[in-house]
């Protein structure tokens, strides 16, 4: 785990004023959507703002990349041909409702000469069906994302924990089976951070690497949940000592068994905490 990323926040490709904003934040990754957050009559102005910002973009810790709209349309067909012409070479592309091998194939193809990895978002039931070939696609594909209120539009259900419970461990399943992260739907309400917080403790129970934001305000509270507080951050530096001491053998150390899943949990307890400790 070298490298752990724990918030993704969107910031709208129509609004170049909040770029700087949201990678001030300090989030682990900023994506500038194209997608979604942006109106179809201004979809050509805000593919130019993003490409002329990533041609000048400031050193960051923020790795900064973007969200095309979907293959299957014309509009996503276009982002991805404007973007192999670019000469950019952003940190990551997401790609949003994907459902099969080809489309991650030919965003792999397209994009050859591009030294960036891929987000693919799950956002249908076919998607989620079909998410293990996915997974395992190509071998630039970093992370798989939950598309939670498209899904459960195309699910016929409605919002909710109980609703969301299921695609939730079944995409974190697939996405640990294949070594690929697995990024959490936003959380809606920007002014409810106590939910946030519980949600966000509930999807890293899950087994969730990261949880998306849609508002500055999101990304502390996300980022802090990941942090081991000191104490956990002190024994798993004593774990992995410990085993060192050992061999790599089973022990005991304070009383409880230790062995190579403990020591995993502590090698990730330990690369996250390089981002500090929380309290509590």
């Amino acid at each position: 785990m070298n490298n752990p990323r724990r918030c993704l926040l969107f910031v709208p490709g129509s609004r170049p004023e909040r770029y700087a904003k949201a990678i001030a934040t300090g989030a682990d990754q900023v994506c500038i959507d194209l997608e979604d957050a942006v109106a179809p009559g201004d979809k050509e102005t805000a593919r130019a703002s993003l490409f002329a910002f990533l041609a000048n973009a400031p050193e960051s810790r923020s790795e900064i990349g973007l969200r095309i709209n979907p293959l299957s349309t014309e509009l996503g067909q276009a982002d991805l041909k404007a973007l192999a012409a670019s000469g950019l070479k952003p940190a990551f592309v997401m790609l949003p409702k994907v459902e099969t091998v080809a489309e991650l194939q030919q965003a792999d193809a397209a994009l050859a000469g591009i030294d960036t990895v891929f987000i693919a978002q799950i956002e249908t039931p076919k998607g989620l069906l079909d998410a293990r070939a996915l997974a395992v696609a190509i071998p630039r594909l970093q992370a798989l994302m939950f598309g939670g209120f498209d899904y459960i539009v195309a699910l016929r259900g409605r919002a909710g924990w109980e609703s969301f419970f299921h695609p939730r461990v079944q995409l974190a399943t697939i996405a640990a089976e294949a070594g690929v992260g697995c990024l959490d739907v936003p959380f809606l309400d920007i002014k409810d951070e106590a939910g946030l917080v519980n949600e966000t403790d509930r999807v890293i129970d899950l087994g969730f690497t990261a949880k998306a934001a849609i508002h500055p305000a999101q990304v502390e509270p996300i980022q802090s949940r990941y942090l081991p507080t000191a104490a956990e951050y002190d024994r798993a530096q004593r774990v992995i000592a410990a085993l060192a001491a050992s061999g790599g053998e089973a022990i005991q150390l304070d009383g409880k068994l230790v062995d190579r899943p403990i020591e995993i949990a502590a090698e990730r307890a330990i690369a996250l905490g390089a981002h500090g400790v929380r309290a509590g």
